[in-house]
């Protein structure tokens, strides 16, 4: 869409493609927020557009956000979600339950189920980032609140407008209301008994898959070291 003297102009097309009427813009406006932020690959279109046509002093909305995870307790829909390849229809699909834990789960969390604090794994700046930079790596650390099961990890996203005239924020945390991004489940490879202070840290490692770029190959480590026991867990995922 361009808006010329007054006039608004629909151009169809993608934008790795059509040519516009003029040589720079003043606004992208885009949402290209995928689950867990980057899935889909969206946001590499954006920076396309910026790199070539936004105005020096032009500027994106939204323009930041940034990507959180915490521990949660799921062990209920852990549980359905994976034991029924233990016996479907008197068949066992061992198989199948391993792919099955490969594949993050896009689900509302109740916010009851996070058991500890939330720490940012990316910050995006949007004016900024580069395509390379959104394959990322980032270390995690979060202290559990109360003596649990951790089932694994869950992650959401904000992202703010922060060049509009009244700043605002869009929050798809668990600790808001609900969107169509919801949120996305990590379970871990087992569950791990907590304790009220302990310590669960790691490193989760994000970056496109080489056959297609739209899909997310996600590694996650689990350390835990607690008076019950020591954990040292690494997992794959594929968000498809």
């Amino acid at each position: 869409m361009c808006i010329r003297d007054s006039q608004i102009t629909i151009i169809r097309g993608k934008v790795e493609e059509v040519k516009l009427p003029i040589e720079k813009v003043d606004i992208i406006i885009s949402e290209w927020m995928g689950y867990f932020l980057l899935y889909e690959s969206m946001l590499d279109t954006v920076l396309y557009a910026r790199d070539k046509w936004l105005a020096t002093d032009g500027f994106i909305l939204p323009d930041k956000a940034v990507l959180y995870v915490s521990t949660l307790e799921d062990e209920e829909y852990k549980s359905e979600k994976l034991e029924f390849w233990d016996n479907v229809y008197g068949i066992t699909m061992p198989s199948i339950k391993r792919w099955v834990t490969t594949e993050p789960l896009v689900d509302v969390v109740n916010e009851k189920a996070l058991n500890s604090n939330s720490c940012a794994i990316l910050n995006i700046d949007i004016m900024k980032v580069t395509v390379k930079e959104l394959d990322f790596a980032h270390e995690y650390q979060l202290t559990i609140n109360r003596k649990d099961y951790v089932h694994g990890l869950v992650s959401w996203f904000d992202v703010y407008f922060t060049q509009s005239k009244i700043p605002i924020k869009l929050s798809t945390s668990p600790y808001q209301k609900s969107t169509h991004w919801k949120q996305t489940i990590f379970y871990s490879p087992n569950a791990y008994p907590v304790n009220k202070g302990d310590v669960i840290k790691g490193s989760i490692a994000v970056k496109k898959n080489k056959q297609n770029n739209r899909e997310l190959d996600i590694k996650i480590s689990y350390h835990l070291e607690n008076d019950i026991n020591k954990i040292h867990d690494v997992a794959y995922y594929r968000l498809s």
